[in-house]
């Protein structure tokens, strides 16, 4: 829709390696650019300690991609939320569940960790019982 108008758009990969692609550097473990924190300056949502973007209405459970455009689009004013939820910094339930002990309670994840397990536990999958386990 926006390339029939007249305007340049294309698609943001997301971080992640569902169905075998792999954005990511293998060895920072980190794409080129972060839609959570893009997600966070647009005011959509605030980073939880498991550092995944905690919404208003959907919490931690939220799938995002992105599309870089030069279409001029309509704003409305930022109200600049918080960069790590208040009910996040008491609560502590994703480092407890985390299998891989990746999440500490400084607010740092261990991605080396994280990565292992995906890929040598799980074979490559998604844990998700830090999201499964948010009460927000």
């Amino acid at each position: 829709m926006i390339e029939k108008e007249g305007y340049r758009a294309t698609i943001v990969p997301t971080e992640g390696s569902e169905f075998g692609y792999w954005y990511a550097d293998r060895e920072t473990l980190k794409a080129n650019m972060s839609i959570k924190y893009a997600a966070h300056c647009a005011g959509l949502g605030s980073f939880g300690m498991n550092h995944l973007l905690i919404t208003k209405d959907f919490g931690p459970r939220v799938r995002m991609t992105a599309i870089l455009t030069d279409a001029p689009l309509e704003t409305e004013e930022n109200t600049q939320l918080p960069f790590i939820n208040k009910t996040c910094s008491s609560c502590m339930k994703c480092i407890e569940v985390c299998p891989a002990g990746a999440i500490s309670s400084d607010g740092k994840i261990d991605r080396e960790k994280c990565a292992q397990y995906m890929f040598n536990v799980l074979g490559g999958l998604r844990c998700g019982l830090c999201v499964k386990v948010c009460p927000m």
